[in-house]
């Protein structure tokens, strides 16, 4: 009969509050640049760096909160095989959406 045997690890235990205040600060950038004028700054630039932050966070959210950085690494493979099919769905809604808008 085989034992099982848990693997000591030796990564530190992430100090989830430091993480939540990282994505409270990155949320509140995130608000401060959407009033930012689009006459100060075009929405070409305004844009992309908000969905930079977007993607920051979920990243955060995923490796420390999904626990993926510390988990086996099939289920980071198969979160990262499954997302650009999430990412192609909602651009083919946004896209199919916005040529139904008058």
């Amino acid at each position: 009969m085989e034992s099982s045997h848990i693997l000591a690890t030796t990564h530190k235990a992430p100090n989830y509050v430091a993480i939540f205040v990282w994505l409270i600060g990155i949320t509140a950038v995130e608000v401060a640049v959407g009033y930012i004028p689009h006459s100060i700054v075009p929405r070409e630039v305004l844009y992309p760096v908000l969905l930079a932050m977007a993607g920051t966070k979920a990243v955060l959210v995923a490796l420390y909160y999904m626990h993926l950085r510390y988990d086996s690494k099939w289920f980071l493979m198969m979160m990262l095989v499954s997302l650009p099919l999430g990412v192609l769905f909602v651009l083919a809604m946004v896209l199919g959406f916005a040529r139904l808008a008058p």
